[in-house]
């Protein structure tokens, strides 16, 4: 019966995953485009009062993030000093240490960097829309640590294997 239920548990993975990343990657680009779309529009428009500088190019720059989604993350990564990521599904757990419940470990795991892909969109969403009319500085600036603590939140999940490795060299445990 715990067999049944591992297999129910990587085959669900490997669903959602695969159509999870290619959906968030594909929005991230319409979201992209479309916002910056209505950042051009309202920069360009006369009868509103005009848009500073500064929330023109940080909208430009949080579009731009939008779009290049996947690209985001892997410089994030490297801020963090992990090498890039393919996106793929993760096969970090190796059957000799987990035994059969090796590939539904591997399916958590693969869940987790879609919940963190998820975690960094949001993150960067909440960057466009920090710069909105109406906020004061201290909602705006709410809303930056909030994006920020998903980006980086977002970023740890996408490299969850590089992170448990380094958690563990560092407290000196080999498996």
């Amino acid at each position: 019966m715990a067999l049944d239920a591992m297999t129910a548990i990587e085959n669900f993975a490997s669903g959602v995953f695969s159509s999870g990343v290619s959906f968030l990657f594909t929005w991230g680009e319409m979201l992209g485009f479309i916002c910056l779309a209505l950042l051009l529009t309202r920069a360009r428009s006369t009868t509103a009062m005009p848009i500073s500088p500064g929330k023109f190019f940080g909208g430009l720059f949080a579009c731009a993030a939008m779009v290049s989604l996947p690209s985001i993350i892997n410089a994030s990564g490297a801020q963090f000093g992990f090498s890039s990521t393919s996106f793929d599904a993760i096969a970090y757990v190796q059957p000799s240490t987990f035994g059969q419940a090796a590939g539904a470990a591997n399916a958590v795991l693969s869940l987790a960097r879609l919940a963190g892909v998820g975690f960094v969109h949001a993150g960067l969403n909440m960057y466009r829309m920090s710069a909105l009319e109406g906020h004061t500085a201290l909602s705006a600036s709410e809303s930056v640590r909030a994006a920020t603590v998903k980006v980086v939140a977002g970023t740890a999940l996408v490299f969850s294997p590089q992170l448990i490795d380094a958690l563990l060299a560092s407290i000196g445990l080999a498996f």
